[in-house]
């Protein structure tokens, strides 16, 4: 009997348990453990759509406890707080419960990234982030304070990678919308960013395409703008400073602290643990790591990219290996297949890099296809049938309500 214990339910985690109880699915001798403190799932890539709150929760999130009944998995609503190799177990411990143990036979931590704010003065206490639901629920709620109070406001988001320009076209978008309906309502949007591009991890040409467009929905961005530090009411810059009534930080990504100290396991500076390009850590064959979580080498020495695709990708890669690995067979190397980079701009528009960054893609129907990417994931953890009917319900509640939030993206 396999014990397989999974720590995260985000887009690799939830995959992954997703993927495995349909591989064991009426086999006695093996059980799949998801362990996540959350009760909903919503697809990170998202949030910066519940910040503006143009995204369905009620349609697009995942109850954890209903998806596991259906799906043949145990689930455990809890974070994980120790480990002991020795023993193979985990400690989780729960908001109103005491502290437990979990036994494992193999462990996968997928336990994803956070907002890294490099320690600069201020930032943690001023700005908010966009880690979780539950922060973009916030940054949505201060935004809707604002918009009822009327009159002029200045939002800054610190960051120009894919979350900083999306949540910055989103925002963009509402103050749009704000005026059609003859609102008197300004939103000033600034999108400050230290290096000399934004999305500075993709392509240039990429890059050049969405600067233009975030400057055409009236984005004020800043390019080498290093932050000093953040304020009650506003960003100081090196050169200047940039007055602010809501700040959003989304600048870098780390992995929580606990994992820097995870029974020896080796990590690096921004506490990702080190793995083998079997997704097995170095120093321990039985717990394994993906997603933003995993610093996996390649082939050719590169380092893979914490992007969703990645995430997705190990998680099935990593569910066919472990068929495998209960056969006795020996584990294949994880392989990134870089799909290319997809940015939504607003609800209608997006651009993509694809085939190595040689083409370069954007409009409405790339839109179609950063939509399209959503609904693979969802096909993995619902199958096809009920993504269809998915799509169907919320065209239809679009089209009785034109001020359904879903109809907007």
């Amino acid at each position: 009997m396999s014990n397989f214990v999974v720590v995260g339910g985000g887009a690799a985690g939830l995959e992954m348990v997703t993927r495995l109880a349909s591989s064991f699915a009426g086999k006695s001798d093996h059980t799949v453990t998801l362990v996540e403190p959350s009760s909903h799932h919503l697809w990170k890539p998202r949030l910066h759509e519940i910040a503006a709150g143009t995204f369905d929760n009620e349609l697009d999130s995942v109850a954890f406890r209903l998806h596991a009944a259906c799906h043949g998995y145990q689930y455990v609503q809890a974070r994980m707080s120790g480990l002991d190799r020795a023993n193979k177990t985990i400690t989780v411990s729960a908001e109103f419960s005491p502290e437990q143990t979990l036994k494992y036979d193999y462990l996968v931590i997928a336990v994803g990234a956070i907002s890294n704010d490099f320690k600069i003065p201020g930032v943690s206490d001023h700005c908010l982030f966009l880690d979780s639901a539950s922060q973009a629920e916030k940054a949505w709620e201060q935004m809707k304070q604002m918009l009822a109070n009327g009159g002029s406001h200045r939002v800054s988001i610190v960051g120009a990678g894919a979350t900083g320009v999306e949540l910055a076209a989103e925002w963009a978008k509402v103050s749009k919308q704000l005026n059609r309906y003859q609102d008197d309502t300004q939103l000033s949007i600034t999108l400050i960013e230290a290096a000399d591009r934004v999305l500075p991890a993709s392509a240039e040409c990429m890059s050049t395409k969405v600067l233009k467009k975030l400057q055409k929905q009236g984005v004020n961005v800043r390019l080498n703008t290093k932050v000093q530090r953040a304020e009650a009411d506003r960003i100081v810059t090196e050169n200047e400073v940039i007055p602010a009534d809501l700040q959003i930080w989304a600048a870098g990504i780390r992995c929580p602290d606990w994992l820097a100290n995870l029974d020896g396991l080796e990590s690096n500076r921004i506490n990702q643990l080190k793995v083998l390009p079997t997704l097995q850590t170095t120093l321990d064959e039985n717990v394994f790591v993906i997603g933003d979580s995993a610093e996996c080498p390649q082939e050719d020495g590169s380092i893979v990219p914490p992007r969703a695709q990645v995430a997705n990708q190990a998680a099935a890669h990593l569910a066919k290996q472990f068929k495998r690995l209960v056969k006795g067979k020996e584990l294949k190397p994880f392989v990134f297949k870089d799909g290319g980079m997809v940015v939504a701009l607003g609800h209608d528009y997006a651009v993509g890099a694809l085939m190595n960054d040689k083409v370069v893609l954007r409009g409405r129907y790339v839109r179609r296809l950063y939509d399209t990417i959503f609904r693979l994931h969802q096909r993995v953890i619902f199958g096809w049938f009920r993504v269809s009917a998915l799509v169907v319900l919320k065209r239809v509640k679009g089209l009785l309500n034109p001020y359904y939030k879903g109809s907007w993206s």
